[in-house]
Order: structure tokens, then C-alpha cells, then sequence
């Protein structure tokens, strides 16, 4: 029973010997200054029109099939086609066993349009391009095998 005794009497007294961690207590005005300081900056930046207002047109991006484009590339025709489509406001879509579709595409002052057709003519017999109201969709071709289709 003496060492019952000793045993919680050495526990309470060793628990006394573990440093309290100090607290960082914000007083309750810095908080409300901090709070008020904020509330003004919003309120700035609404009457700058800075804030809830419609986001603008990205860079690089057009809204129709008529927009007049340049473009420099060589490379996947399927990288080329996921950019065009974001800079549309399209999604991009492919279906089908994916294969490499190299395309060369030099062009100035083209519109939208005229440049999917003359992508579809690059990607020939390979895939074909369908474009939806919300969706740029590519198809590859079913490869032959032995004279029928797979």
C-alpha cells in the first residue's frame, strides 16, 4: 500500500516538472482591427470593380468558328486539337486506340474553321473530326486486320 502511495505521489510530483508551452493569445482588439483593416480592403477593390465582375476573355482565346487565327505547328495533332478547343471554350474528346497523327501547320489570318478542314485533310484516313456545340471530338479509324475490320 506504501508504494501505491509512493508510486501516485512521485507521478504528481514528476508531472509538475513537464514546461508549460506558452500561448499566443490575440487580444481581442488586434482581431477586430484585423477584421475591420480586411472588411475596407473589399469593399475597395468591389467599388475598383475588382471584385464580382465578369471574367474577362482569356489571351489567345475566340469565341467563333469565324475568328481569324495564325498558328506555327508541327507535332500531335491531338495536343493541337486540346489546345484549340480550350482556346474555344470547347471540350476536347478522342475515341478509339490512340495513334501518333502528325500534322505541319503554317498558317496566317485563318479562321477557325477553315483550320479544322485542313486538319482533317492532314489526318486523312487516320481519324476524323466531328465538332459539337460544346465538344471537339476525334475518332481514329478502326485499324484492318487480314482484310476486315477489327
Amino acid at each position: 500500500m506504501k508504494t501505491t502511495y509512493l508510486a501516485a505521489l512521485a507521478g504528481i510530483l514528476l508531472s509538475g516538472c513537464q514546461p508549460q508551452l506558452p500561448h499566443n493569445i490575440v487580444p481581442m482588439t488586434q482581431a477586430s482591427d484585423d477584421a475591420a483593416h480586411i472588411r475596407s480592403t473589399q469593399q475597395q477593390l468591389y467599388l475598383d470593380g475588382a471584385l464580382n465582375q465578369k471574367a474577362t476573355r482569356l489571351p489567345g482565346s475566340f469565341t467563333a468558328n469565324s475568328d481569324r487565327l495564325s498558328l506555327n505547328w508541327e507535332g500531335d495533332a491531338i495536343e493541337l486539337l486540346a489546345q484549340l478547343a480550350r482556346q474555344r471554350g470547347l471540350n476536347f474528346a478522342y475515341s478509339g486506340v490512340r495513334l501518333p497523327l502528325h500534322v505541319s501547320v503554317h498558317v496566317e489570318n485563318i479562321t477557325f474553321e477553315n483550320l479544322l478542314r485542313q486538319l482533317e485533310t492532314q489526318i486523312g484516313w487516320r481519324a476524323t473530326l466531328k465538332q459539337q456545340p460544346l465538344e471537339l471530338h476525334l475518332y481514329f479509324a478502326l485499324p484492318e486486320k487480314g482484310g476486315r475490320l477489327a
